[in-house]
């Protein structure tokens, strides 16, 4: 498992995963047809797709806040993409839950056209073809934002000397030393602590992975992911190596819903507005046929395990 998975989906937070009522608003899918009644005129057909008029879209279901379950439906980043996806690409969309299962098994297999939350660098175990990035991530600073006019241009080398808050031994605690100068980080017991530091003005910054981070900061008053630490990491799409024709519909579809602007819609319903402006990237999406992938082996950042609850931000300061 790379170090930015683990820094981003294993967060070390002493708290109880509970869904609340406030979070089932979240659970609609952004890019979901609804109630409306619209006319889909599919781009491709099976054999490009298993079944025709369908895309199949694999979701890890246990890890917050890409996807999860809140009153028995899959909720989360990655559900939302792919149903503006499968809108897009004139298809009914049908989920399937990678949680437990070889992602690259059920492309193989066809039993899935599409995964989501492939990491470039090795989060995932892919032989195929890799699409994107639809979402940056990797350690990333936060600060107060009082407004999306007053984000703030935050330069690295003007931080030399200002402490910034982090979870002690986590990823983003290494990247702030490495990145800032030996000594910057403030360790903290929790990333719920490091964010509490910084809305009480006990500390102007804390560091954490981007997506998690801005997920939970949304429970903090004007809390917001500011800035990466270093270069930020792509996650991506991927399809089976063959399968070319779905490859340039995906990559087509994944660039017109971010030029259109409703990635960052999506981005924004689920970690803020400011915060969907730094992860939401301007990396070319590409398409880019890719070998089995690597793992890496760095300290984790904390960690949110879901299990099958996608949790309430409210619940981030009960460390």
């Amino acid at each position: 498992m790379s170090s930015t998975r683990r820094a981003r989906s294993c967060i070390a937070l002493a708290m109880t995963l509970v869904v609340a009522s406030s979070l089932m608003a979240l659970g609609g899918c952004a890019g979901a047809t609804g109630s409306r009644e619209i006319e889909l005129v599919p781009v491709v057909s099976s054999p490009a797709v298993g079944t025709s008029g369908v895309l199949k879209v694999g979701i890890n279901s246990t890890n917050a806040p890409y996807a999860g379950f809140s009153g028995g439906n899959m909720v989360g980043i990655d559900v939302d993409v792919a149903a503006a996806l499968a809108e897009e690409m004139g298809l009914k969309l049908e989920l399937v839950d990678l949680a437990g299962q070889s992602a690259d098994t059920l492309l193989t297999e066809g039993t899935v056209d599409v995964v989501m939350d492939v990491e470039q660098t090795g989060g995932s175990v892919i032989r195929g073809t890799q699409i994107g990035p639809y979402v940056e991530s990797g350690p990333a600073l936060f600060t107060l934002v009082r407004s999306s006019s007053e984000v703030p241009n935050v330069e690295l080398q003007t931080l030399a000397g200002v402490k910034v808050a982090a979870q002690k031994d986590s990823l983003s605690a290494w990247s702030v030393d490495e990145l800032i100068g030996s000594g910057t980080s403030d360790p903290r017991e929790s990333l719920a602590a490091a964010f509490e530091a910084v809305e009480t003005g006990q500390i102007t910054y804390a560091a954490a992975d981007a997506v998690v981070g801005s997920y939970l900061a949304l429970e903090y008053a004007d809390l917001a992911c500011v800035k990466m630490l270093g270069r930020p990491i792509g996650v991506y799409l991927g399809v089976a190596r063959d399968n070319t024709q779905l490859a340039d519909a995906v990559t087509v579809a994944l660039r017109t819903i971010r030029d259109n602007g409703e990635m960052k819609i999506i981005l924004s319903k689920w970690l803020g507005p400011v915060s969907a402006l730094v992860v939401a990237g301007s990396s070319a999406i590409t398409s880019e046929a890719t070998g089995t992938s690597s793992s890496g082996s760095s300290v984790a950042e904390g960690q949110i395990d879901a299990g099958n609850d996608l949790p309430d931000p409210s619940n981030a300061n009960g460390a």
